[in-house]
């Protein structure tokens, strides 16, 4: 998602890359025009140019507006709709909302196989693959069982003898992202 977003031009001295190939070469900046995974602000400018999309053009795709506001977690959306017509209207308005932005929908997960044939997919814009399962955020989807679960590791594995203690729960509990 954050390779999709460019940086305003006027912001591009404040992420540069300076390299050198050599000891004996001159040294070269470069610019980066997009934002960069793993910068501090990369999470904020990904969720603002969501809000902002729905700003501009969320008023021509009310179906799609509403979840793109609340249940986009980074660059996983998570919803669902009442019956297949209109589960296909909102892909529909999806995919038409990101074109609009300049982004591309990948890697769609669906409990419903005929909202994933690829009749109205354009060119390349979607990777429409049936997963037997998935993530969001560390959580396990499996779209054809319509389930979420979470997946942990207790300390207690390590070692054998090794006693479960609350301290060890509590410690296993606090991995799971909520």
């Amino acid at each position: 998602m954050f390779r999709m977003i460019f940086i305003d031009e006027s912001q591009r001295d404040l992420l540069r890359i300076v390299w050198k190939e050599s000891i004996d070469d001159s040294i070269k900046t470069y610019k980066l025009n997009r934002v960069v995974y793993g910068t501090t602000c990369a999470p904020y400018l990904a969720q603002r140019v969501l809000k902002q999309l729905v700003m501009d053009d969320g008023h021509n795709y009310p179906l799609t507006a509403s979840a793109v506001s609340s249940d986009m977690y980074m660059d996983d959306l998570l919803t669902g709709a009442a019956d297949i017509y209109s589960a296909k209207q909102f892909k529909e308005q999806l995919i038409a909302l990101f074109r609009g932005g300049g982004m591309q929908s990948h890697k769609w997960s669906c409990n419903c196989k005929e909202l994933l044939a690829n009749s109205e997919v354009y060119d390349g814009d979607v990777s429409l693959i049936i997963f037997e399962e998935t993530k969001a955020l560390g959580l396990l989807c499996r779209p054809q069982k319509d389930s979420l679960a979470f997946s942990v590791s207790a300390n207690v594995d390590i070692c054998e003898s090794c006693k479960i203690t609350k301290r060890s729960v509590f410690s296993t509990i606090a991995r799971i992202f909520f």
